[in-house]
């Protein structure tokens, strides 16, 4: 874990994954997310934490390399 730096979660607008993404961002990690539909109220809540969303999911949302992917359940 003392080589990750950059996370990124997959289907980060829901409940369970968005407050994981402002979790890790307090715990000092650069956070970003992705997800189908990025829209209020989650995404407000997001963007306050500073967490850069990107809408839909694409492979060019990992063009930035993060270390750790995280990928929620609700995606198939």
């Amino acid at each position: 874990m003392n080589k990750i730096r950059r996370i990124h979660l997959i289907a980060a607008c829901g409940t369970g994954m968005g407050t994981l993404a402002c979790m890790l961002k307090q715990m000092g990690y650069e956070v970003t997310g992705s997800d189908q539909h990025v829209y209020p109220p989650m995404s407000d809540f997001l963007a306050a934490s500073d967490i850069r969303l990107f809408d839909r999911f694409d492979p060019a949302n990992l063009d930035h390399s993060p270390d750790l992917v995280i990928i929620g359940n609700a995606v198939t």
